[in-house]
């Protein structure tokens, strides 16, 4: 019998597709020990009944100290944590380091003709295993058994659109062509819709690409350094079209990477390199009466859910705050269904100017230090938040009326818990965003299905790209 550790605990139920008679839909290693996942909401003989078979499981196969959590429902999703004393959970492993790793594997296929059949047949190759742990030194190896998974699923998916005679190299975030394609963005100038010009910005925010596929590396370069001149005359929609053009010619082409789920399976789609219409026709056609809202205010460990989403076919996106035991700003985040990624974030200074062009009086900013952070300010705060949820409560999923809505967060504000108090603000920040993004469009999708496209950086103003997903 093994000594329970995250990692030991974290592979042993990663195998498992039920727990008793209940389906498990994932697993995660965290910091305190390891989540389970369920997509259903419990009843309380329900949750008995789990928290038996899931010690069952732990004392049949482990020993040592752990002990679980609370059973937290969230966005159609069941979370019970088990804590593990010494749990031995790897690190966080950086985005650097991520990257890194998946363009080491995609260049042993091209250079080495590697083949593999699964994750754990890219970590039996001792020649791509070696190079891994050059990557994920120290702390950090004890994190690459997780990602070889998606390495996998990443070249698995590409070589089957590509055959790897068709590129030289791949470059991540720490190498020469990805300095080279940020230094390209500071160059060239957004045209507004009033015709003024303006930086772009963070590469970010413009291409989502997290390594680039290459064909004769100084060739590419040169003819962008041709197209893009260093005077300030270049604009973005330049570059677009020169990255547009290598990518249809199969000479460039920048992949948005995403981690993969164990039980899922990656997919290469183009993205800007048709026409949205040709690209998201699904999404082009949906109505609002196919987009279902919800504002979640179930009480939880931390007072209320955090939840706060649209769903429409296989997009979901979260309107949440950002993961902190503080205040924090509301982010907007895609998912989407059956592929094991997420969709990305919606840039959030866009997504405030995509919905004062929709509702020109709407009067949320998303910036909370502009929103009560303690009991006293919410009572003098002169917006209106019982008018926000009234109008909204067809929509909010917990409690019965404002009353017990009001009364929760000044209880959560009064809670010694940062988290809580977080929370506490970001749903107020919720109610008034949605408020504001419902009160003139009810009939109309076109806010939400910009959103998404921003989350997945589809459009004129974004860059032609690969996603694997």
């Amino acid at each position: 019998m093994e000594q329970a550790k995250a990692k030991n605990v974290g592979e042993y139920f990663g195998k498992l597709n039920k727990v008793g008679r209940t389906a498990l839909s994932d697993s995660a290693m965290v910091g305190k020990g390891v989540e389970l996942y369920f997509e259903k909401k419990f009843t309380p003989a329900q949750e008995k009944t789990l928290r038996t078979n899931v010690t069952k499981i732990l004392d049949e196969n482990f020993s040592g100290s752990y002990e679980l959590g609370d059973l937290d429902y969230d966005a159609g999703e069941s979370i019970l944590m088990i804590k593990i004393a010494d749990s031995g959970a790897p690190p966080k492993i950086p985005t650097d380091i991520q990257e890194a790793g998946s363009a080491f594997v995609l260049t042993q296929v091209l250079k080495k003709n590697k083949k593999f059949t699964s994750g754990a047949d890219i970590l039996g190759d001792s020649d791509t295993k070696s190079g891994l742990d050059k990557i994920f030194t120290g702390n950090y190896n004890d994190g690459l058994k997780e990602w070889t998974h998606s390495y996998f699923e990443h070249q698995e998916a590409f070589f089957q659109k590509f055959q790897p005679s068709q590129w030289d190299i791949f470059e991540h975030g720490g190498q020469d062509f990805m300095a080279f394609i940020k230094k390209q963005c500071q160059i060239v100038k957004e045209v507004t819709a009033s015709g003024q010009l303006k930086d772009v910005g963070k590469y970010e925010t413009w291409n989502p690409a997290d390594i680039w596929a290459v064909k004769d590396k100084n060739k590419i370069k040169k003819d962008i350094d041709k197209a893009i001149q260093d005077d300030g005359s270049a604009t973005l929609k330049e570059l677009n079209n020169v990255l547009l053009n290598m990518l249809k010619d199969n000479r460039l082409i920048g992949l948005s990477l995403k981690k993969i789920d164990p039980k899922e399976t990656a997919s290469f789609v183009y993205v800007n390199k048709d026409p949205k219409k040709i690209e998201f026709a699904q999404v082009e056609e949906i109505k609002m009466s196919d987009i279902k809202f919800e504002i979640k205010t179930e009480k939880t460990k931390d007072g209320m859910s955090q939840g706060g989403y649209c769903l429409f076919g296989k997009y979901t996106i979260n309107i949440i705050r950002t993961p902190t035991s503080g205040f924090s700003n509301l982010k907007f985040e895609s998912v989407v269904k059956g592929s094991g990624g997420r969709g990305g974030a919606a840039p959030v200074a866009m997504v405030g100017q995509l919905l004062k062009s929709r509702n020109p009086s709407a009067t949320f900013v998303n910036d909370n230090n502009k929103y009560p952070k303690t009991k006293d300010e919410f009572l003098k705060d002169i917006r209106d938040y019982e008018k926000m949820y009234k109008s909204l409560n067809g929509i909010i999923k917990g409690t019965k009326n404002y009353a017990e809505f009001e009364k929760m967060i000044i209880s959560m504000y009064e809670s010694k818990n940062s988290k809580s108090r977080g929370v506490a603000q970001s749903k107020l920040m919720q109610l008034h965003f949605f408020s504001d993004a419902l009160a003139k469009k009810k009939n109309d999708p076109e806010l939400w299905t910009d959103m998404l496209y921003l989350s997945l950086k589809v459009g004129k103003r974004f860059a032609p790209h690969g996603k694997l997903a």
